[in-house]
């Protein structure tokens, strides 16, 4: 065999082991991760890359991670949820105002512990999305518009709970699920928290009657009705997850910094349809992987820190953002075609 085939070889074997690995989305996307942190590290001489600091990426990670699932959910089904962000503040803000220790809440005249707030905001969040829920599955509003009100009512709930000021001095038992790490100084509760929800939600998908009815829902709606899936009740279910979620990702938010403010949840519904579509998620339903969201997640997380690292201008995050999901959106749209 000659010089030349022996190099012609190796370029092809080169090129096949290559489109092995991008053929998954999940190789694909870990690769993207790892240069981004790779990139970072270079861009801020390492300060990025510290074991201190990746743990911090994780538990700011989290509370979009957890609320880039229940997204994920509504997406999986061809929907989208506009109002993560107003829920995951009206959910906190009454939390915040059962746990404070000020003499805010006259009905209970004390600070409820957490067992009674934290239980109190996931019913809430629940209770929002299966608002939206039931309008676009009984109504038939678009879900653009269903979760865009719901939005509006839980950030007027929100402000009606703070008065408009930002509410602070919970009680001390909330700052484990922000700020705890198990053991001390080892792993975060928050990053524990994300990888929990993305594990049980993993296997609801892919191991669950309920999982297969959601893919077959996003699907094509019309043969999934035929084939004798509840569509309606479907479309309820997984907006009832994404607020429920939304209000657990609100509470690890407000367990880190220990207050409660709009600003804390401002733009969190862009974050998490962004994690969820650069994860791998279709927006027309049908098409998506739990690990693929979860990655996609930390991808954000990676930018927003460098960038911050950096002294960036935080405006430019949401540019950023929105160039992102353009760009994922765009090349979902041409795998459809065929291309």
């Amino acid at each position: 065999m000659t010089t030349q085939s022996v190099e012609q070889r190796r370029k092809s074997d080169s090129r096949s082991v290559a489109r092995r690995i991008f053929r998954h989305e999940n190789a694909t996307l870990v690769i993207i991760l790892a240069a981004l942190i790779a990139g970072m590290a270079i861009a801020t001489g390492g300060k990025s890359a510290a074991l201190r600091n990746m743990k911090m990426v994780l538990v700011e990670t989290s509370t979009m991670g957890i609320c880039a699932i229940g997204q994920a959910f509504v997406i999986l089904t061809g929907g989208i949820d506009l109002s993560v962000a107003g829920i995951a503040f009206g959910t906190s803000a009454l939390g915040s105002a059962m746990m404070t220790t000020q003499p805010f809440q006259q009905i209970l005249g004390h600070a409820a512990p957490i067992w009674q707030g934290i239980p109190a905001m996931l019913a809430l969040g629940a209770g929002l999305g299966a608002i939206s829920g039931l309008v676009v599955s009984r109504i038939k509003v678009p879900g653009l518009i269903a979760t865009l009100g719901v939005w509006q009512i839980a950030h007027g709930v929100g402000f009606f709970i703070t008065g408009g000021f930002t509410i602070t001095r919970m009680v001390a038992p909330l700052k484990f699920f922000g700020q705890g790490f198990i053991p001390e100084g080892g792993f975060p509760v928050a990053g524990i928290i994300l990888i929990a929800v993305a594990v049980i939600c993993y296997f609801v998908w892919h191991h669950t009657v309920y999982g297969q009815s959601v893919f077959a829902t996003g699907g094509s709606p019309g043969t999934a009705y035929l084939s004798g899936v509840k569509v309606q009740r479907m479309q309820l279910s997984v907006y009832i997850i994404s607020g429920l979620l939304a209000a657990l990702g609100g509470t690890i938010r407000t367990a880190r910094v220990m207050s409660v403010s709009y600003s804390s949840f401002d733009g969190l519904e862009l974050q998490s349809i962004a994690a969820a579509v650069i994860g791998g998620m279709s927006l027309f339903g049908g098409k998506g992987n739990m690990v693929g969201v979860v990655l996609g997640a930390l991808m954000i997380g990676v930018i927003r820190n460098g960038m911050s690292i950096l002294g960036a201008d935080p405006f430019l995050e949401s540019t950023v953002l929105g160039v992102l999901v353009i760009l994922f959106v765009g090349i979902d749209t041409w795998r459809r075609k065929g291309h």
